[in-house]
């Protein structure tokens, strides 16, 4: 019997770790959106473009809350399809929207689903 400190891995709480970073990426990400959609000569001030980001952006946070609740098992899968999906569609509306830094933050909120991805999870008891 081993008296260290540290627990084994499996009696360990697991931490989400790609799901804070795709829940601050997407905070990040929605601040940049927001403010050049309500500043004016912006290029996409006012636009349907730059409002469907918004919107996509706060469903990622969603979609983070919801990975930090989540266990193995069908939803998590889902949730993961779903966080992946709207990664790359975001990123590639702020692509077209000309927002290189929403884009650059939406790149470190893939890198939080790549990890979310392949962590394993945990069965609740």
């Amino acid at each position: 019997m081993s008296t260290s400190a540290y627990a084994s891995p499996a009696a360990t709480p697991r931490r989400h770790v790609g799901a804070y970073i795709l829940i601050v990426a997407a905070l990040v990400a929605l601040v940049i959106t927001a403010w050049r959609f309500f500043t004016p000569l912006s290029g996409i001030d006012g636009s349907g473009g730059a409002m469907t980001a918004m919107f996509a952006e706060l469903v990622m946070v969603v979609l983070g809350l919801l990975l930090l609740k989540s266990h193995a098992g069908g939803l998590r899968g889902f949730l993961l399809f779903l966080s992946w999906a709207g990664i790359i569609g975001t990123f590639i509306a702020a692509l077209f929207l000309h927002g290189w830094w929403t884009a650059a933050v939406l790149a470190v909120g893939a890198v939080g689903v790549v990890i979310e991805t392949f962590t394993p999870a945990t069965r609740s008891a």
